[in-house]
């Protein structure tokens, strides 16, 4: 083999050497760098595992709670300290057992306000009674009924000269950061409620327009959240009882005027502003729909006769049938 072969040979085996070492590099840096995704990876993974670890503890820990709670303070305690732990979908149910505890538990609650002492004692004191003044309340045994009730969610109101606890909604608005859009408007509908009552003592307390912003609120609700657990509720609230009153009036409050027999100016007015600021809503639609009814007796509902005063026929007709209809524009919505 002359000398000019054996460096052509040379050069090529020096070549691919250098190829090969190159190959090598590269599938090690490759190797390096799959190595290096699964060990940026894999923490995160780790955490999402450790997190829903601690998310399922909590919850059996929650679940243990309610079981035992003698009072909705113990659960509300628990709330407080955990939610924010929880997850929205944790957290939306573990809010939905403390509703579910009040259902259960409001009853008892109240009855309790009727023991020995309760009433004279809280009549004296000044009111409203919260947790700021409820520390004052000088019998011991009623002060700690107070305290506990308040603690746990609950707030006193005073009706008929009777004082006695409600669910305070307005007290789980604090957790809205944590909740679904849903619960958070279910919350919200109750807690207007429960802070300012549309009617107490068969009377309207809050105006006819807030009476129609309230029926608005809820159907808004029906409306854009059908799947919700809390549907059927905020359903009979809409149709059972602010659209009710607000189509048929309250006893101490009557839509229609008992000297002229007419429909009352305020409530005609409050039908024509939500008539025309909400035109689409069934609220609005109801609303405008009597408006034409009336219209055609000069606002006229009632007349007088041999058997006293009654409603027109048309009038009657329409609150008869005020839930049917309301019910199925709700459904074509």
């Amino acid at each position: 083999m002359n000398s000019r072969l054996k460096q052509s040979l040379y050069r090529l085996m020096t070549v691919c050497i250098v190829i090969g070492l190159m190959g090598c590099s590269k599938a090690e840096q490759n190797d390096n760098a799959v190595r290096t995704d699964r060990d940026v990876k894999q923490p995160a993974a780790t955490e999402a595992v450790e997190k829903t670890s601690e998310q399922d503890a909590l919850i059996h820990k929650f679940k243990t709670v309610v079981s035992t709670a003698k009072e909705a303070s113990d659960i509300v305690s628990f709330l407080n300290e955990n939610l924010n732990k929880a997850g929205q979908n944790n957290a939306d149910q573990m809010v939905r057992q403390l509703n579910a505890f009040y259902a259960k538990d409001l009853q008892s609650s109240q009855e309790a306000f009727f023991g020995d002492n309760v009433q004279n004692v809280l009549t004296e004191m000044d009111w409203p009674i919260t947790s700021a003044n409820a520390g004052s309340i000088p019998d011991e045994a009623v002060r700690q009924l107070v305290v506990t009730k308040l603690s746990g969610g609950y707030k006193l109101v005073w009706v008929e000269g009777t004082i006695y606890p409600i669910v305070d909604y307005s007290n789980q608005q604090k957790y809205s950061m944590y909740l679904s859009n849903p619960l958070n408007s279910y919350i919200a509908l109750k807690a207007a409620e429960s802070n300012d009552p549309a009617a107490m003592d068969a009377g309207l307390v809050i105006t006819w327009n807030e009476l129609a912003s309230r029926a608005v609120m809820a159907e808004t609700f029906l409306k854009q959240y059908a799947d919700s657990p809390e549907y059927t509720e905020v359903e009979s609230i809409y149709l059972d009882t602010y659209l009710k009153m607000y189509m048929y009036g309250l006893s101490n409050t009557p839509i229609f005027d008992s000297s002229n027999l007419k429909l009352m100016p305020e409530v005609k007015a409050s039908y024509k502003k939500v008539s025309s600021e909400n035109p689409g809503t069934v609220t609005g639609i109801m609303a405008s729909r009597f408006l034409e009814i009336l219209a055609k007796s000069d606002d006229m509902a009632m007349m007088r006769g041999p058997g006293g005063t009654q409603l027109l026929p048309e009038v009657k007709e329409f609150q008869k049938n005020y839930r049917q209809t309301a019910l199925k524009l709700l459904k074509e919505a």
